[in-house]
């Protein structure tokens, strides 16, 4: 039941009404979503342990005619003794077909499984975080995206794609130039997926991204990142595989290769025990130090992660998870216990 429900939510908050399944409208119509979690820490390292609250988070999609759709998601987060509001996306999207939908905006950009599956809001995901490699904030790939997709499905076959083409990585490599592109070199993503209808709950896919970015030295780096995952999603198992490689050429130095993969599953128990989710995930981050874009921020990372999910009646979760990392050689433990929730708000104008 729980499982359902996520990924209707998570369908909504991904594509909105298929335009095959829409009828005119009197006015537009508006779902919401408000989604938070609290968490509570306890880790080796000089990172504050205790009680946290996570992000609060919420979504609106709105079909604003037949065939033109509208998606926003804020996030409110605490920083440094005060909140912070970003505009996660704003995404707006016109329905030609099922084979062809344009959209403008803030993406999250599809050059990773993960990170177009499992947006802001925790209870989405089965686990307390993201792998670290696709957690928002990193450098690693460029979570967000500016500009404009396409996307849809090829005929009647079970091939998925996207396309777009909009503003690279900012300057210190972590977020999107929302403003435009300062160097004036256009990032381009093309990406697919096989999903049989045969084989509902499997898929099979990656991206290309393809970009000039500004690096930490004077000059100016050529980035290419391609990435391939797959997954099965179905009855009680959740299994996702995804391996993510990393390119940099500068103008004045040698090609260096980063790369990062995870391996995570999960299993609902049977019978009385249905609300229960156990998970496990290995992941790892192979980076050139001397790569002129991440300039070091970026380690070498490892870890074992092992936690249960359990499912609230309510579309709530609760969550506990033991990481052991290794980053920059240095091992850590760390113990999470977190409490997330979903609230779905609806209506019409």
């Amino acid at each position: 039941m729980s499982k359902s429900l996520r990924r209707a939510l998570a369908a909504l908050v991904l594509l909105g009404p298929s335009a095959s399944a829409q009828v005119p409208q009197t006015g537009p119509t508006v779902q919401g979503f408000l989604f938070g979690d609290a968490i509570f820490t306890e880790a080796d390292g000089t990172a504050p342990d205790g009680f946290q609250l996570g992000q609060i988070v919420g979504h609106a999609n709105a079909t604003l005619a037949e065939r033109v759709l509208f998606f926003g998601e804020v996030s409110l987060t605490y920083r440094s003794g005060s909140y912070a509001v970003n505009m996660e996306r704003a995404i707006l999207r016109y329905d030609f077909s099922d084979a062809l939908k344009v959209s403008v905006g803030r993406f999250h950009t599809p050059i990773s499984f993960w990170n177009t599956a499992y947006h802001h809001g925790l209870w989405l995901q089965g686990s307390v975080a993201r792998p670290e490699a696709v957690k928002f904030g990193t450098s690693f790939i460029p979570v967000h995206f500016v500009g404009a997709m396409v996307e849809g499905r090829l005929g009647n076959t079970p091939v998925h794609y996207m396309g777009g083409v909009g503003n690279g990585r900012s300057a210190n490599g972590v977020g999107a130039q929302d403003g435009g592109d300062a160097n004036r070199h256009r990032a381009v993503i093309v990406s697919a997926s096989v999903q049989p209808a045969s084989l509902l709950g499997f898929q099979v896919g990656g991206g290309l991204y393809l970009d000039r970015v500004p690096d930490s030295g004077t000059g100016a780096t050529d980035e290419r990142i391609w990435s391939g995952h797959a997954v099965w999603d179905r009855g009680p198992l959740d299994l996702v595989a995804e391996y993510i490689d990393v390119m940099h050429d500068p103008d004045d130095g040698a090609s260096l290769g980063s790369s990062a993969y995870y391996l995570h599953g999960g299993v609902r128990l049977p019978g009385a025990w249905s609300a229960v989710t156990p998970y496990v995930r290995w992941e790892e981050i192979d980076v050139e130090l001397a790569d002129p874009v991440f300039g070091g921020a970026v380690p070498d990372y490892q870890a074992v992660v092992a936690g249960v999910r359990y499912d609230l009646d309510a579309p709530a979760a609760l969550k506990a998870e033991y990481r052991r990392e290794k980053v920059f050689s240095v091992d850590r433990d760390a113990f999470f216990v977190q409490a997330s929730f979903a609230i779905p708000i609806g209506g019409q104008s």
